[in-house]
């Protein structure tokens, strides 16, 4: 059986949770080296400017607006090994296009992981497919290559 995790009300409590989180400035970034770019392509000359646009785009997030695995990935940033990983992909209407936020929540903690204008709608081919380079589904044969390197 396939495991449908995360339920439409529990991605609905962690997007409050994730909320409440920034409400009380518990945000914390998951990788700093890594925003650094994201930021840059988003306009965001200060980081803690960050912080109050997430919980905006946060406002506009629906539990279908879910994007990532069913169960959900876990992470390997050092900072929140093993946690699960919460992506959403959709059409924002604060900044006007199409957005990707991924996130982790750890003992009362936010963590942005990424957020970025979205490059691909995962759900048009599922969300557990494997893509290669420009977005091309893989062959079977390549997804259990891929997996196995």
């Amino acid at each position: 059986m396939v495991d449908q995790r995360p339920s439409d009300r529990e991605l609905y409590n962690k997007i409050e949770e994730a909320k409440s989180c920034l409400k009380e400035h518990k945000g914390r970034f998951a990788n700093q080296a890594k925003i650094v770019g994201e930021l840059y392509e988003l306009e965001i000359d200060d980081t803690a400017e960050v912080w109050g646009l997430i919980r905006e785009l946060l406002n506009e997030i629906k539990p279908n607006d879910y994007a990532g695995a069913r169960p959900p990935q876990k992470s390997y940033e050092k900072a929140i090994v093993n946690k699960e990983l919460l992506a959403f992909s959709w059409q924002s209407t604060k900044l006007g296009k199409k957005m990707y936020l991924k996130f982790a929540l750890q003992e009362g903690l936010f963590y942005y992981v990424s957020l970025h204008e979205s490059r691909q709608d995962s759900k048009e081919y599922g969300q557990n497919e494997m893509f290669g380079m420009r977005g091309r589904k893989l062959s079977e044969e390549e997804s259990s290559l891929y997996a196995r390197n």
